[in-house]
């Protein structure tokens, strides 16, 4: 599995903890621990690995367990394996047997664990703990990042999986939705187009739609929920010069130095070599030719690969080649009007007495994914005197076409790379800033 260098993460509705960390020993956990946090992914590490005597998995623990999406479990051969580490594993195994936790398992160093000492001494545990350790080891053979890839750095290869993580964990809710709004429509439309089911063909998609609403976010969340079906998986954000890319490393099998940015190509001349079962998410496709490439490159992928176009123009995917394709519209209203309030009120609703503050910005924002969501976290916290004035001017300026909210964002350095709030001179009627080019 692998992923593009930037992840979308809007239309988030919150949750306490996004990754549980569990590791055998104090080993590196601090360092991804951060790494993960600069993607805004909240965590939970536990200390498990400390305790070397018998004892019951604290109750806050568990709690994690059940928020969590994804447990990291990361091992190191040259540290031995605690009574604490290993009974927590088990419960992690339990809650992955029963759909509610994807297990990523991380070696540090080799595919090997220091467990047969402590094994000896309680003979009694040992199998259960063989049990789950081998069940950890054939995870790790389905995520292709469990091992650090030949050439690729320490800093690249936990960035990589920090990547991954986020396109599963940043997607689910804490409150019962269990996704995004109206994502459950997409999706049953998506799987009826990918037929998971069928393994005979390389079976290419287009996703299409106006800018902004939410095409990109479809097509992670469908990543999310399939990539553990395919071989190698790979989110291309950027496919310009898609031929020059893939063909530079089309002859080298393991090339000594591999950069973060390189190593998306890598794994699709790999996969292309090797013949490979694919899914591969090309996304702002923007020509008739790159979409031809792409399709003409999957040709030589193993059979029950999919691919994902992603494009503005349903016509640029017709002609490229794609035969199956879907339109992702606008919100209906209430869906519009629920996401806006998650981040507006913080519930899914507005209150009674800014409604008709609420409908308005639904419709200066256009029923647009992300419009909503920069608009209701712009006001979120504001008076109504504050919202009637915001509104006001942010149509004036904007002169009802809330697609020039892209030009009037800058990003807020405090919050990571894709946070993003509408630049506050406009929102707040800063004249000057109409001058500035």
């Amino acid at each position: 599995m692998s992923s593009s260098s930037s992840s979308t993460s809007f239309l988030l509705l919150g949750r306490e903890v996004d990754v549980f960390l569990s590791f055998c020993c104090q080993t590196r956990h601090g360092y991804f621990q951060n790494i993960l946090i600069t993607y805004g992914i909240k965590t939970f590490l536990s200390y498990r690995c400390l305790e070397n005597r018998f004892g019951p998995i604290s109750q806050r623990t568990v709690k994690a367990l059940e928020e969590a999406r994804v447990a990291v479990v990361m091992t190191s051969g040259t540290k031995p394996c605690s009574i604490g580490f290993l009974e927590e594993l088990i419960v992690i195994l339990e809650f992955q047997e029963k759909g509610s936790l994807m297990v990523i398992p991380i070696f540090v160093t080799d595919n090997y664990f220091n467990a047969e000492e402590i094994c000896q001494q309680y003979p009694e545990k040992a199998p259960s703990w063989r049990t789950a350790l081998t069940e950890l080891t054939n995870i790790a053979a389905e995520y292709q990042f469990s091992q650090n890839p030949a050439g690729m750095g320490l800093l690249d290869w936990f960035k990589k999986i920090a990547h991954d993580i986020s396109l599963v964990s940043l997607y689910s809710t804490s409150n019962g939705l269990d996704g995004l709004v109206a994502m459950d429509r997409h999706m049953k439309v998506a799987y009826d187009l990918l037929d998971l089911e069928v393994d005979k063909e390389v079976r290419t998609i287009g996703i299409w739609g106006s800018g902004g609403v939410g095409k990109t976010t479809l097509a992670r969340y469908i990543y999310a929920e399939i990539f553990v079906k395919f071989q190698t998986c790979v989110f291309l954000d950027n496919v310009e010069n898609i031929e020059d890319k893939v063909l530079r490393f089309k002859g080298e099998e393991d090339p000594t130095v591999v950069t973060s940015s390189d190593h998306d190509w890598l794994e699709i001349a790999k996969a292309w070599r090797k013949h490979r079962k694919v899914l591969l998410i090309a996304d702002d496709v923007n020509s008739i030719e790159q979409g031809k490439r792409i399709i003409k490159y999957a040709k030589w992928f193993a059979p029950g690969s999919r691919v994902i176009l992603i494009s503005q123009n349903k016509d640029l995917l017709v002609d490229a080649g794609v035969k199956h394709e879907y339109e992702v519209r606008s919100l209906r209203y209430d869906e519009a009007l629920q996401i806006f309030s998650q981040f507006a009120f913080k519930q899914p609703y507005p209150p009674s007495d800014f409604e008709q503050l609420a409908v308005r910005a639904v419709h200066l924002a256009g029923f647009l994914p992300l419009a909503l969501r920069l608009l209701g976290s712009f006001l979120a916290g504001k008076g109504r005197e504050n919202w009637v004035a915001a509104l006001f001017k942010l149509k004036a300026k904007l002169g009802g076409n809330i697609m020039e909210v892209w030009k009037l964002m800058e990003p807020s350095g405090d919050r990571g790379q894709e946070e993003w709030e509408p630049a506050a001179d406009i929102m707040e009627g800063n004249e000057s800033s109409e001058d500035e080019t």
